[in-house]
């Protein structure tokens, strides 16, 4: 099979059998802020088939530092549709399809989307999120405040939930503090870990990778 030369330096890396895997992909990522706006980008560059895309905000000042889809024209405008034509534009063979509408009680994942990315900011809707998906499907959860951030992968149905492992955890009050350079690393982690499991080989199943830039600590918890 003759890949796209676009592929070329990362076929040197994992070959071609997970650049298929990869090709044939469905992707739903949820919240296209810090992490999603970023993660999505990755994904289409590596060549997901298909990327669905869920996002109700729209671009803001103080997203400008960390968001980096956006820029200052796009202020005011609505993130799912910048998204949406920005990724396209980055590949034209992955396909981009957005979801409007909030993530609520109603929401139910496309049937074809059988790995979600949750790359929102807040627990509510991560929970929500999670109760959606199918039996079996994986879900790759991540998060970041400040300058400190997780990246977990669970299998609905098989691990824990994600309510039940942070269940203790209080959604903080107001502005949540995040830089950019914490924003851009955990969305590198969270889209190494989404690429492993298209590719059959998930590193985090069941296993919370915490990481803080403050000084450069990483552990692991399993879950």
């Amino acid at each position: 099979m003759a890949f796209h030369p676009r592929y070329a330096r990362q076929l040197l890396q994992w070959g071609e059998e997970k650049q298929q895997r990869i090709e044939s992909g469905v992707v739903l990522v949820a919240g296209l802020g810090g992490l999603g706006a970023l993660v999505g980008q990755l994904l289409a560059r590596a060549g997901v088939g298909k990327l669905y895309l869920l996002d109700d905000g729209y671009v803001d000042w103080p997203d400008l530092n960390r968001q980096l889809l956006y820029a200052e024209e796009d202020v005011g405008s609505s993130k799912l549709m910048l998204a949406c034509d920005r990724l396209f534009r980055i590949n034209s063979t992955t396909e981009i399809v957005p979801l409007s509408g909030r993530l609520d009680e109603s929401f139910r994942p496309p049937d074809d989307a059988t790995l979600v990315a949750d790359c929102l900011d807040n627990y509510r809707s991560r929970f929500l999120l999670e109760r959606a998906i199918s039996k079996k499907n994986y879900l790759v959860h991540a998060g970041v405040q400040g300058e400190e951030g997780q990246v977990l992968t669970l299998q609905k149905g098989a691990s824990q939930t994600l309510a039940a492992i942070f269940s203790g955890v209080q959604q903080p009050a107001g502005e949540i503090p995040v830089t950019g350079s914490a924003a851009a690393v955990v969305a590198g982690l969270m889209s190494n870990e989404l690429l492993a499991v298209l590719g059959g080989e998930p590193k985090l199943l069941n296993r919370c990778l915490v990481i803080s830039l403050s000084d450069f600590h990483i552990s692991f918890l399993d879950v």
